[in-house]
């Protein structure tokens, strides 16, 4: 498993060649041997290739201190940035986790509209799995050794530039169900070259994933478990929110359904005749019922996939040469392509009018309506026949650096470099309504020749986009025109191209001897300029789309002009209790053409007292200034369900429009990390390390449904981001845009133990895991949400973490054979931290924030994997393996409604008990 350590004891810097200085993340410091005040977890090849990772992300996200926000499981409906890995510490969100490629930054792949997957963040799909050869992650503060963005940590892929010979795997993979079936094929080679002075290594490797495509799939999401509105003055006794399976639209239908007045509850069947509506368990208010619905296909998580289905290529080559003088040229290129497709969601209507004059409507309805002198009605619909959304994103990551390293004299050396990267990005819809065009189809009236036409070709014949409207049928189902879904439906484009350069310089040597050792600095300077242009279709310009990215971004550059200074003094070496003591400190000034100028600093220490016993301590001010997205993204918009407290907590679709914000503040973070590193006995140690930050003006969309409850709570500067009816008050929209919001407070402890010991003749390896989180704390003028604890991720609102995550394996090794047992603990928790259930304090059913259960259990996954080395000679090796995930086919808690389904695949694995086999070759 992973490995939380420093410089002194990893296996990286013991078994590295003494003239050769090592670095290791969190410190610009060079040297061997130096003790790190900041833990570090080490994710080593050997364990990567044990769990037959198609992707480093998804050995990351095993980490107890990762969460799995932006995976193809959680994608959902929701098509920006589908398929994309990115990586999470401390569910801070993924744009404050620096993500480093051999110490360097690498260009971001991301772009704005999907509140899983923040913009600005590096898609960890672009780095070739198979030549990671460790993944170093530092679980704390960053920012004045690395930049900005390292508030919550940084994650450095450490690639092997030494590679001698070809080596490469071929794996396949597959639920025991039948699905999800995996893809992965990888080949690497490197040699010499020019007597030994210049070496070159190549790698390529492809992965294709085919998803599950259908939320009814999986027996917890079949179960269709959804709040159900209980409104107030309640005589039933149940709390407002009812958790209960078997969820229909109480509002909507596929054939349609009359949602108000006199003649609600008729709908539509397929011919257009009519029936009365079935509400089941229905309380008068809301989106959903459960059970009745004399239709049972109108099951609302219809084309919800649980996978997204993911393609990738990605290539990469390095070169390097030594030119001699203690000079060496240093090249690196790397290419990725990823393309995900998804279907999306179907268009869900509660709200169209339908008039009394539309010559489609059934002729009793007509009379209905006359008798009851009603002139119009409103109408929801499901719209199944016309079709869903079908969604589709490229990314195309290109990147190139070259530079030069050297030493001077004897300890010193330096290293100059220049990076350019590119992200293109391309993002189709197709079949997405365009809003107004629909409308105007649905309004028809019979013209005086009889024929049916569009009311807006007598009423508004000039307007441009009226021409072409055509008539459109919705009562029943397929009783439209082929002309009409032309003019109403349409194809949504987005193109954005994502541009990064960098220069940096560093400097790091020893600058003398004092009196407990050598006094190592390292400082450097880098300038950075990032830039994004983007060009979408006409009618995704004008927001005309049911599901529309906006128009194109575009803005100034962010220019990013750095400087920096670390360095370490020993303070005493070989003294009783105090076998060593020193000190790191380091300070970095930026200036951003944005955001001004800014000072982060860091101060640590480790007290090494025995060979037993080691404590370290940190404390750092970090930042991180709005990226571009954040800043200039321009208005887009999708549809969430939101519950209103103004109308008892009943639920709605309801526009959201997403978008960036120029006013935005650079977020400052102050940390603090202390922890000790025990070692009772030979092959044994145990690390515990407590973290402490704090985040003021934290960046963030809070999500609509947030920002409306804020605004009822008393938060009056939220109420402005929303629009409501001025008459009935039924929400409107709300703009959903990046905000400072007040403060982001997390807090929590890593445990790590690890033993090896013989056993059979064999090896015997022990190693957990653990991250218990004590707070994961918003606060804003609303008031104090902990999201510690939380293990849902309600629809439109931020996802919390577990108390506790623990992950360990138990592995044995003896000659050609290796077996290894990781298990995964999540502990139990509540479902919503805003929300109050049975056997919790406060909890009362007529509460606005009651919930008739609110509890989640936990859950424990298993995981095995074996191999065995069938040939080996020299260089030359066969090896065979085999893995088993969930082997215990657990399936995730059925009530955990979230924006990807009735589950929150976030932390809960919704594939099932799944196999993989393989090959690895080395010649």
């Amino acid at each position: 498993m992973a490995q939380q350590d420093d410089a002194a004891t990893s296996s990286t810097a013991d078994n590295a060649p003494s003239t050769e200085a090592i670095v290791v993340t969190g410190s610009r410091l060079a040297r061997g041997g130096f003790q790190a005040p900041t833990p570090v977890t080490v994710l080593g090849q050997e364990e990567i290739a044990r769990q037959g990772s198609a992707n480093i992300g998804d050995a990351l996200n095993q980490l107890p201190s990762f969460r799995a926000q932006s995976t193809p499981a959680t994608a959902g409906v929701s098509l920006a940035n589908a398929g994309a890995q990115l990586s999470d510490l401390r569910g801070l969100g993924a744009n404050r986790t620096l993500v480093l490629v051999n110490g360097r930054r690498f260009i971001s792949g991301t772009v704005a509209g999907n509140p899983l997957s923040p913009a600005g963040a590096v898609d960890l799909n672009m780095i070739p799995t198979s030549l990671v050869a460790r993944t170093e992650v530092v679980t704390g503060g960053a920012s004045a050794a690395y930049g900005s963005d390292a508030v919550a940590g940084v994650v450095n892929l450490i690639l092997d530039d030494r590679l001698e010979g070809l080596r490469g795997s071929a794996q396949l993979g597959m639920a025991e169900r039948g699905d999800n079936v995996e893809r992965f094929y990888s080949l690497a080679a490197g040699t010499s070259f020019a007597g030994g002075a210049g070496h070159i290594v190549l790698a390529g490797e492809y992965a294709g994933s085919d998803g599950i495509g259908s939320c009814y799939d999986r027996p917890f999401c079949a179960a269709e478990v959804a709040p159900i509105t209980n409104p107030t003055p309640q005589a039933n006794g149940l709390p407002r929110q009812v958790l209960l399976p078997n969820a229909r639209p109480a509002t909507a239908s596929w054939g349609g359904l009359i949602v108000s007045g006199p003649l609600r509850g008729t709908e539509f069947a397929d011919d257009g005749s009519t029936f009365q509506h079935d509400y089941g368990v229905y309380y008068g208010a809301g989106l959903f019922q459960s059970g009745g619905s004399a239709d049972p296909r109108n099951a609302y998580f219809d084309n919800f996939p649980l996978v997204a289905p993911v393609e990738r290529y990605s290539l990469y080559g390095q070169l390097r040469y030594d030119l001699g003088s203690d000079l060496e040229f240093k090249m690196d290129a790397s290419y990725g392509r990823v393309t995900a497709e998804l279907v999306g969601a179907q268009t869900r209507d509660t709200n169209i009018v339908i008039q009394r004059d539309n010559p489609f409507l059934p002729e009793s309805v007509v009379d209905r309506m006359t008798a009851l002198g009603l002139t119009s009605f409103t109408f929801g619909r499901i719209g199944q026949d016309l079709g869903p959304m079908v969604g589709r994103t490229t990314r195309e990551t290109a990147r190139i650096a070259a530079g030069l390293e050297g030493r001077i004299g004897q300890g010193w050396s330096w290293d100059v470099y220049y990076q350019y990267g590119q992200t293109d990005y391309a993002q189709t819809a197709s079949n997405n309504r365009i809003n107004d065009n629909f409308l105007r189809a649905v309004d028809a009236v019979e013209a005086s020749d009889g024929s049916i036409v569009c009311r807006s070709t007598l009423t508004d014949p000039t307007n441009q986009l009226v021409q072409g409207c055509a008539p459109l049928n919705l009562f029943g189902q397929n009783n439209f025109s082929a002309a009409a879904k032309a003019y109403a439906y349409g194809t949504a484009q987005q193109n954005t191209k994502l541009t990064q350069h960098v220069v940096a310089a560093t400097l790091r040597g020893d600058l003398f001897e004092g009196w407990a050792g050598a006094i190592p600095v390292a400082i450097g300077a880098e300038y950075r300029v990032e830039d994004a242009e983007g060009s979408a279709d006409p009618v995704s310009t004008a927001l005309r789309f049911y599901t529309s990215p906006g128009s194109g971004i575009t803005g100034p550059a962010v220019e990013v002009k750095e400087a920096f200074a670390e360095a370490a003094l020993p303070l005493a070496r070989d003294l009783p209790f105090m076998q060593s003591l020193e000190l790191n400190g380091a300070v970095r000034v930026t200036d951003y053409s944005t955001s001004g100028t800014v000072t982060t600093w860091k101060v640590g220490g480790v007290w090494d007292v025995s060979s037993l016993l080691r404590v370290r301590a940190t404390r750092s001010r970090d930042i991180r200034a709005p990226n571009f997205f954040e800043l200039y993204s321009p208005p887009s918009t999708s549809f969430q369900r939101i519950d209103d407290p103004r109308f008892d907590g009943a639920s709605e679709l309801v526009p959201v429009l997403i978008g960036g914000n120029e006013q935005l503040r650079p977020e400052t973070a102050d940390t603090f990390t202390a922890g000790v590193v025990v070692s009772p006995m030979r092959g044994l140690r145990i690390a515990a390390d407590y973290y402490d930050i704090r985040l003021d003006g934290a960046i963030s969309t809070l999500g609509g449904g947030t920002i409306v409850a804020r605004c009822e709570q008393g938060a009056t500067e939220f109420c402005a981001l929303i629009d409501r009816d001025p008459v009935t008050q039924q929400l409107l929209g709300v703009r959903n845009i990046n905000l400072n919001v007040n403060s982001l407070k997390v807090r929590g402890v890593d445990f790590e133990a690890s033993y090896r010991t013989g056993l059979a003749d064999g090896t015997l390896d022990i190693r957990l895991l653990g991250t218990h989180v004590i707070d994961l704390i918003t606060v804003d003028s609303g008031g104090t949400v902990d999201r510690a604890g939380m293990n849902g991720a309600p629809t439109s609102q931020t996802s919390g973490v577990p108390s506790w995550t623990v992950t360990g394996n138990i592995g044995w090794s003896k000659g050609p054979f290796a077996a290894q047992l990781q298990g995964r603990y999540v502990s139990s928790g509540v479902y919503n931290a805003l929300l109050i259930g049975p056997g919790e304090e406060g909890y009362a059913p007529t509460a606005p924030n009651s919930i008739s259960d609110n509890r989640i259990g936990a859950r424990v996954y298993l995981n095995l994997n074996s191999q065995i080395t069938v040939y080996e000679s020299g260089r030359q090796k066969l090896e065979l393996f085999g893995v088993a995930n969930n082997l215990l086919d657990t399936m995730p808690p059925n009530n955990t409604p979230s924006s990807s389904g009735p589950g929150n695949a976030v932390l809960y694995d919704v594939i099932g008990r799944a196999y993989k086999i393989g090959v690895r070759f080395a010649y």
